[in-house]
């Protein structure tokens, strides 16, 4: 079996789901991956995935876009065409009519992308996701990860330690964690880790809340299990969330994880770990009141929920959906 995955994007060069799992894929079916021409995550694929990268300018309304994946897909000859995010799908779903490759879509967040709609079947990272497409073509099927192996932790931190992790972006509701934290009664640290758009915005939100000498903006870091790791607890805030890699590696790597009700939260966490609204200054008291509680539930969860989110499961699921694909 030959599956083509069509990615119309640059990516971030972490993070991406979809790089993990056609590494994990290649092991078992020929993969190929067709990209834009100096795409960020190239790095990160494995050296048995084939990698086809196009010049074409990214636009849905490039003529020149479409002879040349149309010519680049007549020479990959795959049995079957993935495609991720909006864009490619669009794109795909115009082609695939001279084409009429077996395809399935990927949608990884729940905001609007009507092209879903059209396609022939829809796999959504979450419930959320699957929720937002309004035909009965959809399998949810989780994201997994391959967990890195780290040394155990020898002694606790002095100093309760906060960690939240994601983009600097409205959408991640940093300023929220931030006037919360503001609130709290006890001593603690606050580490924000990413970089982004509202970096400024939330450094002065910081200086004006009278705590920017406990928030500390780490930027873009490669070690975010062992930060995870160290810390006391994760914070998941964001207003809205497809599926939430920050969610699955706290799952893996945290002592405690508290997230909104988004992504695969609901799917991971008991009610006991889930923030009301925005209600983050309420639910940390807790933790910090109660801290040997929540790290012996918490374990527990771990235990019961991690395997189901192993990059393996993953492609057991995804292999047995592309044979129902298949004549």
């Amino acid at each position: 079996m030959k599956v083509c995955h069509f990615i119309a994007s640059k990516g971030l060069g972490r993070g991406e789901a979809y790089i993990d799992l056609v590494n994990a894929l290649c092991a078992t079916v020929e993969i190929v991956l067709l990209v834009p021409d100096g795409a960020l995550f190239i790095p990160r694929v494995a050296k048995r995935v084939q990698i086809v990268e196009y010049r074409a300018k990214d636009s849905r309304r490039n003529p020149l876009l479409y002879f040349e994946l149309y010519t680049h897909l007549k020479k990959i000859r795959p049995d079957i065409v993935h495609t991720h995010f909006a864009k490619a799908t669009e794109i795909f779903y115009w082609l695939n009519k001279r084409l009429n490759i077996p395809w399935v879509s990927t949608k990884h967040n729940p905001r609007k992308g009507r092209i879903f709609n059209k396609a022939d079947h829809v796999i959504a990272v979450s419930k959320g996701v699957a929720d937002s497409i309004s035909h009965n073509r959809v399998t949810v099927i989780h994201n997994g990860i391959t967990p890195e192996i780290l040394p155990p932790v020898t002694k606790k931190n002095k100093i309760f330690t906060i960690v939240a992790v994601g983009r600097l972006e409205k959408v991640k509701a940093f300023d929220r964690l931030i006037s919360e934290c503001a609130k709290l009664s006890f001593d603690f640290r606050l580490q924000i880790v990413g970089d982004g758009p509202e970096k400024e915005n939330l450094e002065s939100l910081a200086i004006s809340s009278g705590i920017d000498n406990i928030v500390d903006f780490l930027g873009y870091r490669s070690d975010i299990p062992q930060l995870m790791q160290n810390s006391d607890v994760i914070v998941v805030t964001s207003h809205s969330e497809g599926f939430s890699l920050v969610i699955l590696e706290g799952l893996f790597y945290g002592k405690i994880l508290i997230s909104r009700d988004v992504g695969i939260a609901r799917s991971i966490l008991s009610k006991k770990f889930m923030i009301e609204k925005y209600e983050i200054a309420s639910k940390l008291e807790e933790i910090f009141a109660n801290i040997d509680f929540f790290e012996g539930e918490f374990g527990a969860i771990k235990k019961l929920k991690a395997p189901n989110f192993l990059i393996e499961h993953s492609v057991r699921e995804y292999l047995d959906f592309y044979h129902g694909l298949l004549p």
